[in-house]
């Protein structure tokens, strides 16, 4: 009889042993999050999932350049920025990306630093004045680190088997790696929606200190930033603006931390404009299409319309939305002087 249960007992972990060893050896095969190759073909991929694929693609996939930002830039089309400048481009973005993230994801992406022509960022102001070191999201370390050995979160995970690897077998669906991470595309724009869930100011507080977000500022661009443009000096860096809507500035100038955001955004400029591989893009003064609320699908997310129209003002030797070191400051105070004298209750009427 003992003989009996230790022959099952010894059955029994030979099997789960087995059933350990596919897992592990489906997920490297297939290896839905690009952590040790890229994709295999005739596989199937879904890509969703911004905080465990985007490693990888930095790792492994094969580009010549980066788009990194906020859900801002999630609406970009790779495919627009082969045609328009000949690139090759991922897509890193992080919903709601502090400065942190970016860190993150570029000590991966700068150990291809000799193959990078290019690095397109986005930048938001109300994460750049923020305290230093703020994730959007907590990361999972296994998959941004070098290492092997603590990979078994990855190797052994029911999601990754599950939604990662069977499903898109079973669906014969994956994602263009041209449309990575889209979502807004399918969100219905138009100024009604906007107004219906914009939350209308009831109070209004007295105007901040234009530099009351300084320090910070400073620390997070010198921190998790600027360095890497210093240590890059060959590769582009394309840094822009993008375009909320007046609704967005409302709220700024009714919680009174309109100028001291504009403030940091012209110390930003400064910052970036003295470096000779940066471009800087202010495409938040474009007025017309920022009063435009049906442009937007809420207060800041803008139509995947005017994704392709930055990728075409990228490419442009004299877009007017260029900012140079001879008038950022200029341009920066004219969209001030404009925002303190807008009736913003007028774009709430529809």
């Amino acid at each position: 009889m003992k003989t009996r249960y230790r022959d099952l007992i010894r059955i029994f972990f030979l099997l789960s042993l087995l059933m350990i060893s596919v897992c592990i050896l489906a997920v490297i095969v297939v290896d839905p999050f690009f952590h040790y190759h890229k994709p295999v073909n005739g596989m199937y991929y879904v890509i969703d999932n911004q905080i465990n694929q985007n490693p990888g693609i930095a790792r492994n996939l094969d580009y010549d350049s980066v788009i990194l930002g906020s859900s801002m830039t999630v609406n970009f089309d790779t495919d627009l920025f082969a045609k328009a400048m000949e690139l090759n481009t991922v897509k890193l973005s992080y919903n709601g990306a502090y400065p942190k993230d970016i860190d993150n994801i570029m000590q991966i992406v700068e150990k291809k630093k000799d193959r990078i022509r290019q690095v397109f960022l986005g930048i938001d102001i109300y994460t750049y004045k923020a305290s230093p070191g703020i994730c959007a999201n907590p990361i999972p370390t296994y998959l941004y680190d070098d290492s092997l050995i603590n990979d078994i979160p990855y190797l052994l995970n029911k999601d990754v088997l599950l939604k990662y690897i069977m499903m898109p077998q079973i669906t014969r669906e994956s994602t263009p790696l041209n449309e990575t991470y889209w979502f807004w595309r399918d969100v219905p724009c138009g100024a009604d929606k906007v107004i219906a869930q914009y939350e209308r100011p009831a109070d209004f507080a007295k105007m901040q200190p234009a530099g009351i977000y300084q320090s910070n500022i400073e620390k997070n661009m010198r921190t998790y930033i600027l360095p890497y443009i210093e240590t890059m000096p060959e590769t582009q860096f394309t840094v822009f603006f993008p375009p909320y809507s007046i609704l967005y500035w409302y709220s700024r100038y009714a919680d009174g931390s309109l100028s001291a955001e504009l403030a940091g955004e012209k110390q930003i400029m400064e910052l970036l404009l003295s470096y000779p591989n940066v471009r800087v893009y202010y495409f938040q003064n474009n007025f017309d299409f920022i009063t435009n609320l049906d442009n937007y699908s809420d207060y800041t997310h803008y139509t995947h319309e005017m994704n392709d129209q930055m990728t075409r003002w990228f490419a442009q030797q004299d877009c007017p939305y260029e900012v140079t070191s001879g008038n950022y400051g200029a341009v920066l105070d004219a969209m001030e002087r404009w925002l303190m004298l807008c009736d913003f209750e007028s774009y709430l009427i529809y």
